[in-house]
């Protein structure tokens, strides 16, 4: 599984008058809804239906009210934002106008993201496309960078909802142009998302297409981001593009069937892993060991070690009762199909 960039719109806060009753309660919904590890599949109709269905091993029932009154506080926040943009005029100030459309864009998606809600995507993407109107690569080359790198995350959030090759593919170029614009000496951070986020559409592109060539590229890329992702620069940007690394080459292993590849996958998933403790981020822990035992399966399968076929299995059944204590019931079954895969290997090994 490929951990995607998520919009943590922190800094919208600072952009509320410093009086206003949303500013404190959009920093404490931001900070839940953040936290929220989701799976990007079922589209809820309006924020408020996906904030009362979530049920996640760090929520709890006094939780998840917290989150439905965020979810009204976003509502608030993104109608204080459109009340602004009715104040600007295009024509009187461009810059405000652009910024403000970008700003609208980022709740949009920071919402859409969380909530796998096509609608404030679109939302997202629409004004992020006005915000284009005015920022130019000639004229704004870092504002226009960025806007771009939004615009592509919710294309390609998008891309990944409906399961559609050509938005991927537009998300794909419109990161290498932002990736591009962003000098790396002057934006580092910016330009390892941009171009993190160049290797996760490829991945994405290459399982789909089983291509080895677009896997390679994503590889390089993802090597190419870790210049600037150091764990002392960015411990989460390190550990998500640590994971997206070894998925690329986990994924590159298994369609060429290439034991190197594989092999080569296993200690970056130790190595991440070893910053994502069990008891603190358990969702993430379990998302990155289930590919960490992905990987020790299909390595075991190219290689005949019956030994990581049993890891496999004893991680697999880990995952599984984790997520049954929280009642997690889809998770679960998921888990718990992959472990009987790994035992059935295991068996089949040893005969």
């Amino acid at each position: 599984m490929v951990w995607r960039y998520q919009n943590k719109a922190r800094y919208l806060v600072e952009l509320l008058d410093s009086d206003s009753p949303v500013r404190g309660a959009l920093s404490q919904a931001i900070d839940r809804y953040g936290d929220t590890f989701f799976e990007l599949s079922a589209n809820k109709e309006s924020l408020i239906e996906w904030a009362n269905s979530q049920n996640t091993l760090v929520d709890a029932a006094d939780v998840r009210e917290l989150r439905l009154g965020g979810a009204h506080v976003f509502q608030q926040a993104i109608e204080l934002f459109q009340g602004l943009q009715m104040m600007v005029e295009k024509d009187d100030d461009p810059v405000k106008w652009s910024a403000v459309h970008h700003n609208i864009g980022d709740v949009m998606g920071f919402i859409g993201q969380r909530s796998g809600s096509s609608h404030f995507l679109e939302q997202a993407a629409m004004s992020y496309e006005l915000a284009l109107e005015v920022r130019t690569f000639e004229e704004t080359p870092y504002e226009w960078a960025s806007t771009q790198h939004n615009l592509a995350v919710v294309m390609q959030t998008l891309g990944q909802l409906e399961d559609d090759l050509n938005l991927l593919k537009q998300a794909g170029e419109i990161y290498k142009q932002a990736s591009t614009a962003l000098k790396r000496d002057e934006h580092p951070d910016d330009w390892a998302s941009a171009l993190c986020n160049v290797g996760n559409v490829l991945c994405l592109l290459g399982v789909h297409r089983r291509g080895p060539r677009t896997l390679e590229q994503a590889v390089v890329v993802m090597r190419n981001a870790m210049a600037e992702r150091t764990p002392d620069k960015s411990a989460y940007g390190w550990a998500i593009t640590q994971n997206n690394l070894a998925v690329a080459l986990q994924a590159l292993g298994t369609h060429e069937e290439d034991i190197q590849s594989l092999e080569d996958s296993i200690p970056i998933y130790d190595a991440t892993l070893k910053v994502l403790p069990k008891e603190e981020v358990p969702m993430m822990w379990a998302m990155v060991t289930a590919n960490r035992a992905a990987a020790l399966h299909a390595l075991a399968e190219e290689s005949d070690y019956v030994d990581m076929a049993m890891k496999a299995e004893s991680e697999f059944n880990d995952i599984g009762e984790l997520f049954a204590s929280v009642d997690l019931t889809r998770y679960q079954e998921i888990a718990f199909q992959q472990r009987d895969k790994a035992k059935d290997l295991v068996k089949l090994l040893q005969v």
